[in-house]
């Protein structure tokens, strides 16, 4: 069996480079087509990843200390309203 080596002359990328090269040409020519139209760049939306790095950073010790917030308070309703006398009833 033959092991073959590839040197850095031989390895012609994978499909990411590849696709890379060939959109380069064209992201080059629309970039100078906005620049000479004085076109303002496209604004990029941050990914999810580059949302979380930005958000404030609390310690775990301040967490553990500030009390959690109600996320949404009771309200009176027939499910969770007391009954009067129910302790004469109860059966156990």
């Amino acid at each position: 069996m033959a092991i073959i080596h590839y040197g850095k002359s031989v390895f012609m990328g994978n499909a990411r480079t590849r696709r890379h090269r060939r959109r380069q040409p064209l992201s080059r020519l629309k970039q100078s087509i906005d620049q000479a139209l004085n076109y303002e760049p496209e604004t990029l939306t941050l990914r999810r990843a580059e949302k979380i790095c930005q958000r404030p950073v609390t310690s775990r010790v301040d967490r553990a200390i500030t009390a959690p917030r109600p996320q949404n308070p009771e309200s009176p309703s027939f499910d969770n309203c007391c009954l009067p006398h129910v302790h004469l009833y109860a059966v156990r």
